[in-house]
């Protein structure tokens, strides 16, 4: 069927720009970010750097133009250049006018105004900043744009041409950029204080101190100093300029060679963060006292000199007077800067959030077909016995009874253990009793009770005690929200807090040894020896728990969006309510499967023909474990775009780390798991394996993004008012107040719900409500 035309953006102007010889692809809505639309919803697009080397085609375009509110953005290949200029300051503008030809085409933003031009391949991507403010990007190969009528994602407002738009040129029609136009710009913006990454120029700050000065400018200026740390496997990540690393400096916890080691270290504009180490806070004086290693003095010396500052202080006015009467010749038609007060300046004061639109995954991950080998059989039998069968949770629960039947035997190919956090959420009458019970019985039948947790714990004691006694084991925790805000709540017990930090730390020594908390042990009055510091090697605790959302988003912090916690879970809800089953059928595995369990875990790929192999039950003793290879290097590099990702999406919002920061490693533990279900006596991770993990990941990354929109609030109102909203929704939009009082959790003081009527009225989000009887309605988005 032919795709239906839509009034989009890039329904308007897409095809014509294909036409003239431009690479126009479609942009997320209320985004900068390319992304693709399927099942009804916007995704980030991978893979669309290959634009700029072809044109889109025929087909994609008819497609592209049918999907809804598409924004359209440029792609830049071998020959097209922009320079984006964003800055309204008048002396910075009339200096990078002098060394800029100008341009027919030029776009507003929210500040600034972007050039286009054309180029040779010799005009690479470079960024030129002040201080902490982004002025100049030079945009070219690898890089896109977005472009009118595109809406602005801040100012709520659409892209706007200055004079004509670029659908009225092609590529050849636009001015030459000189091959050494970066060098031209940053001799521009040198008497302003910018200072070249390889030119050893003073450098002005406004820092309270001469040591903080260095450090702001070397956050700005990575690229003049990171690499001479000599930091094991140093990788640089795409979007704004930052660094991975492995921690060098340190011992790794899982005594891992260098080689095999994670990536930990961020070192970024916005802060450098060693994530392996309880996401410990670097300053880059700090980062070079303990890779050098050397004193503060010595530390400080080493970055002042790689980065070419000088410490007297400087007089501005002479340097800016200085470098505007040295400004060369300038070219023959010298840049026409639009007049400020003409550019969209009314930008809304504080961006809202935005959402973590994860490429969508491009298999169904929840039919047990798509699972296989044991978990497939596991999966259906939980789908099958269930009163009310939902795929999601039967999924869940057989990659809980994998993960503990696997969990210190098997690794990941880069060394990850198999520990996961599965959370099921769903309402009432979803049946989310059923795959805890299941798994439990599952494991119990086979004669493995020691991989069955506990579903509750009072404190990081007992959990320690309980780590200490058995490393591995599943735990299955009904109504997980409860036990959350328990953790989490603002009258939770130190014992209950402290829980939290455990089940954080537990989460990534999956690979290494976790010494616990060390006690001071006593008989009467008199201290005694005791090995309960001993190192437990390997743990492999993962997590099965079930939730209503609002129990589940109620024990979930600002704090837990920041920390990794909610990051180190994988999110699955059910929407579609299940019909239950004519008859119910004894929740009991049937001999069949039992014998499967028992089969697989005997399929373990012992290399040696010692005892080791079953050190895996012995918390203290080092397990014999089996790193899955990857099936071929085309495997690896896929789950490696998944990282990449992940790392560019930080990149552009550093406040998602929290929640996308474990992404790639969740895909692979993932795969993994459904690599040793498959094929126990000798897995590989496969393509297959990488697509399915990422297909849960990638659902899991969105029901929390609306999860947390929907039902995380701050205060008691704040719910109050959100539980209206979904009684209405539920309710078709309209429902009588004595009706709606009557409903779950709306028994509140009369006060506060009076309070919220006002509140969301005033907000346009209902009509007002009448005291006494009266009918409660949602307020069209047409009306308001």
């Amino acid at each position: 069927m032919q795709p239906k035309p839509v009034n989009s953006p890039y329904a308007s102007v897409g095809r014509r720009l294909v036409d003239l010889g431009f690479s126009a692809v479609p942009v997320m809505p209320d985004s900068k970010i390319p992304g693709d639309y399927a099942q009804r919803r916007w995704h980030a697009r991978r893979g669309w750097q290959a634009y700029g080397d072809r044109l889109p085609t025929e087909f994609e375009i008819k497609v592209w133009d049918s999907w809804p509110d598409a924004g359209v953005c440029l792609v830049l290949d071998h020959v097209v250049k922009v320079v984006d200029i964003d800055t309204d300051d008048p002396k910075l503008r009339d200096a990078l006018a002098a060394i800029l030809p100008d341009s027919p085409v030029k776009k507003y933003g929210s500040k600034g105004f972007s050039a286009f031009y054309r180029g040779s391949a010799d005009i690479t991507a470079r960024s030129f900043s002040l201080g902490n403010e982004r002025i100049v990007d030079l945009l070219a190969y690898g890089k896109q744009t977005v472009i009118p009528p595109t809406v602005h994602p801040d100012t709520r407002r659409p892209y706007a041409w200055v004079d004509d738009g670029l659908d009225q040129f092609e590529p050849g029609d636009l001015p030459e950029l000189p091959d050494d136009i970066a060098d031209k710009i940053a001799e521009a913006l040198a008497p302003f204080g910018f200072v070249p990454p390889v030119v050893s120029d003073p450098v002005l700050g406004d820092a309270d101190t001469a040591w903080r000065e260095v450090n702001d400018v070397a956050l700005q200026r990575l690229d003049a100093w990171v690499g001479d740390l000599g930091l094991p496997r140093l990788t640089k990540s795409r979007g704004k300029g930052g660094y991975r690393a492995v921690a060098g400096y340190r011992p790794s916890g899982s005594g891992k060679p260098m080689h095999e080691r994670n990536l930990h270290l961020s070192i970024h504009p916005d802060g450098i963060v060693d994530f392996g180490d309880d996401d410990r806070r670097l300053t880059p004086i700090d980062l070079v006292m303990l890779c050098l290693p050397c004193n503060f003095h010595d530390a400080f010396k080493w970055l002042r000199d790689r980065l070419g500052l000088t410490l007297p202080e400087i007089d501005t006015s002479r340097l800016i007077a200085n470098g505007l009467a040295k400004r060369s010749a300038p070219p023959v038609e010298p840049m026409r800067m639009p007049p400020a007060e003409q550019q969209d300046s009314a930008a809304v004061p504080v961006a809202a959030p935005k959402e973590v639109r994860a490429p969508a995954g491009t298999v169904n991950p929840f039919d047990h077909r798509s699972q296989g080998g044991l978990m497939g059989l596991v999966s259906r039998w939980i789908f099958e016995s269930a009163w009310r069968p939902v795929p999601e949770f039967a999924s869940i629960g057989a990659i809980g009874v994998c993960s503990a039947l696997f969990g210190r035997r098997y690794s990941t190919p880069t060394g990850l253990g198999l520990n996961l956090y599965l959370i099921g959420i769903a309402g009432s009458g979803f049946g989310k009793d059923q795959p805890l019970k299941a798994s439990q019985a599952l494991l119990a039948d086979a004669g493995m009770q020691h991989l069955i947790g506990p579903g509750d714990i009072s404190s990081d004691s007992a959990l320690e005690h309980v780590v200490r006694q058995r490393p591995c084991f599943l735990m299955p925790m009904d109504e997980i929200g409860v036990f959350l805000q328990a953790t989490n709540g603002r009258n939770s017990g130190g014992y209950e807090r402290r829980i939290r930090k455990v089940f954080l730390d537990l989460y990534t020594k999956g690979d290494g040894m976790w010494t616990g908390k060390q006690k001071v042990p006593v008989q009467g009055r008199r201290a005694v020896n005791d090995n309960a510091a001993e190192p437990v090697y390997n743990p492999c605790i993962s997590i099965l728990g079930m939730s209503t959302p609002t129990e589940f988003y109620a024990g979930i912090s600002d704090q837990n969006l920041s920390d990794g916690m909610v990051g180190r879970m994988t999110v699955i809800a059910a929407k579609n309510r299940p019909r239950p089953r004519e008859d119910r059928v004894p929740l009991v595995p049937p001999p069949s499967l039992v014998q499967e369990v028992k089969r697989v875990a005997q399929k373990y790929p012992v290399t040696t023909g010692n005892l080791s192999s079953n050190n895996w039950r012995i918390s203290t003793s080092r397990p014999q474990i089996f790193a899955v290879p990857w099936q071929d290097d085309t495997v690896r590099r896929r789950w490696m775009e998944i990282e990449e990702w992940q790392l560019s999406a930080i990149d552009e919002d550093h406040t998602k780390d929290g929640i996308i920061g474990r992404a790639a490693e969740q895909t692979l533990k993932l795969a993994t798991l459904r690599a040793c279900s498959r094929q126990p006596e000798a897995p590989a991770v496969s393509l297959d394996d990488i697509e399915w993990g990422w297909a849960i990941v990638s659902a899991s990354l969105w029901n929390i993004d609306s999860g947390v929109k929907e039902f995380m609030v701050d205060s008691d109102f704040d719910r109050l008012c959100k539980l209206i909203m979904q009684h209405l929704e539920m309710a078709g939009g309209e429902i009588s107040r004595a009706v709606l009082l009557r409903k779950k959790g709306m028994k509140k003081e009369p006060r506060l719900v009076e309070a919220a009527f006002q509140h969301l009225a005033e907000a346009d989000e209902i009509y007002p409500v009448p005291k006494g009887r009266g009918t409660v309605r949602i307020k069209s988005a047409e009306a308001a």
